[in-house]
């Protein structure tokens, strides 16, 4: 994982994978949806919601329960951002094992993201 995408001390404590076959293989095997995290280092709002939900120790758990977490960077792959990007950015996207979007939005307040907080019914609905 590239550095320069943790802004925040705490974020680095979610396993975040590269965008490479191992990490949706990985999704495959372990019947867990993709956490996709699109940003850039000079995007405001991507460091904010590093600082805030990224970092809260509860999200922080239920991503490295839940999910197969991946960072990309825009400006290192707009492939993904331009297949994924709900937006703006952050772009926080659910995906399935295969890549397909799920469902996801822009940057949300800790405890509103539909990926952490409020996701476990809506894992059961995946």
């Amino acid at each position: 994982m590239e550095a320069e995408l943790r802004f925040s001390p705490r974020a680095h404590q979610i396993q975040w994978r590269s965008w490479e076959k191992a990490a949706l293989a990985e999704a495959e095997r372990t019947r867990k949806p993709v956490l996709l995290a699109i940003s850039g280092v000079w995007c405001h709002w991507c460091h904010v919601m590093d600082q805030t939900s990224y970092s809260d120790p509860g999200i922080i758990r239920f991503i490295n329960g839940h999910y197969i977490p991946i960072r990309a960077d825009t400006d290192c792959r707009p492939d993904i951002n331009s297949r994924y990007n709900l937006g703006g950015w952050p772009t926080t996207a659910v995906l399935s094992p295969q890549g397909e979007l799920l469902t996801g939005a822009t940057s949300r307040p800790a405890g509103s993201c539909a990926c952490c907080r409020g996701c476990p019914g809506i894992l059961r609905g995946i």
